[in-house]
């Protein structure tokens, strides 16, 4: 029942926005970390001037994503920051910059069947060298172009590599729709 109102939430506050993307299939998109009490600081260029300070909604329901267009040495230049889907606002901060730290996808094994991996470079072509193999919070670390390379731990065994598009998703509670 929760998930099903939740889904009428965000239903209706996709609905009202007339003119904002809210999915970006260009660029890769993340979540902030519902858990961080860090704020997340926009700034106009890497090391530069803060510009905004956006803090964790109390809301369970509320989080911000990012749509990712670079990453630099510890920071993401975003096409945008929104916050989702309660609360719904979209904040104009295109070609902005963050610190990278903090910003999660979910890596959801959606049907049987499918693998996930990680892999060392980001191509499929390159190797293999980690399958996950249910659902798994990740932390971004970098972007080259719909890639993302992720970081988390299996034990005390830390895990990184670069993970597709396709098995991207850019919210907490749900799966997300599979591009190939």
């Amino acid at each position: 029942m929760r998930s099903f109102i939740l889904f009428l939430l965000c239903s209706f506050t996709l609905f009202a926005q007339d003119n904002d993307q809210t999915h970006y299939l260009e660029f890769v998109e993340s979540y902030y970390d519902k858990e961080s009490k860090q704020p997340i600081y926009i700034y106009d260029d890497i090391d530069g001037r803060i510009v905004d300070t956006l803090y964790n909604n109390e809301s369970k329901y509320s989080w911000y994503k990012i749509a990712i267009i670079e990453s630099s040495y510890g920071w993401f230049k975003i096409k945008n920051i929104q916050r989702l889907p309660d609360a719904y606002k979209n904040y104009d901060y295109e070609n902005h910059w963050v610190k990278s730290s903090g910003f999660l996808v979910s890596v959801d094994v959606y049907e049987d069947g499918n693998k996930v991996y990680l892999y060392d470079l980001a191509s499929k072509t390159s190797n293999k060298i980690h399958k996950i193999s249910g659902f798994q919070k990740v932390n971004i670390i970098e972007v080259s172009d719909l890639w993302a390379k992720v970081s988390f731990n299996v034990g005390k065994k830390s895990v990184s590599g670069w993970l597709s598009f396709k098995d991207q998703c850019a919210y907490p509670w749900t799966t997300c729709p599979k591009y190939d």
